[in-house]
């Protein structure tokens, strides 16, 4: 097989995700570093027009959904499964709850001040107004939830139920998520 390139940047979740699981499978892959907004002139030249990061390349094919690169990832290396046989029907679901419920959940929380600050350290007014702008093109019509509204969601998510995870015990993609959340919760003072 060709080699795993992984265009991202480094403060972006859905990369991090995908770093995660490319350590997890122990698998060598190189890194092209992507601007965090737009333009992104080699990336969406890459991928007739995809702007969202990670992209993950294999020879001449190009994956764009974090989901659909850790199935290629799984069928590259299956060895250390993200989807063991147990929970091969769960881990998907808890996957797509993590990346869309509880990542939008958490959203709030990197958008404050000391989340943005620890995103852009260092950087100049300019460049906040660059990236609110466009993350907001972005996410045209997406309601964001107050930082108050985002504290009930995410302790219901987290710990509303017994075990705290909607169907049980966690995939270790779903954990890790998670974790991440909380840390970001942490770093932003929340």
């Amino acid at each position: 097989m060709s080699d795993l390139i992984l265009h991202h940047y480094p403060a972006s979740p859905f990369a991090e995700k995908t770093r995660l699981i490319l350590g997890y499978k122990r698998l060598a892959w190189r890194s092209v570093t992507i601007p965090i907004m737009m333009p992104k002139p080699n990336l969406v030249a890459l991928t007739g027009g995809y702007r969202k990061t990670p992209v993950l390349q294999v020879g001449a094919d190009i994956y764009c959904d974090t989901a659909l690169i850790a199935r290629v990832i799984e069928a590259h290396a299956p060895e250390r499964t993200l989807y063991p046989a147990e929970s091969a029907g769960e881990a998907p679901l808890i996957a797509q709850w993590a990346d869309f419920t509880l990542f939008w959940t958490a959203v709030p929380y990197t958008l404050q001040p000391a989340g943005m600050a620890a995103i852009f350290a260092g950087a100049p007014p300019e460049v906040l107004k660059a990236f609110g702008a466009d993350r907001a093109a972005m996410t045209t019509g997406l309601h964001w939830p107050t930082v108050s509204d985002a504290t009930a969601q995410l302790h219901n998510h987290l710990v509303g139920s017994n075990s705290g995870w909607p169907t049980g015990a966690p995939s270790w993609a779903a954990a890790r998520r998670a974790s991440r959340t909380s840390r970001w919760r942490t770093a932003c003072g929340s």
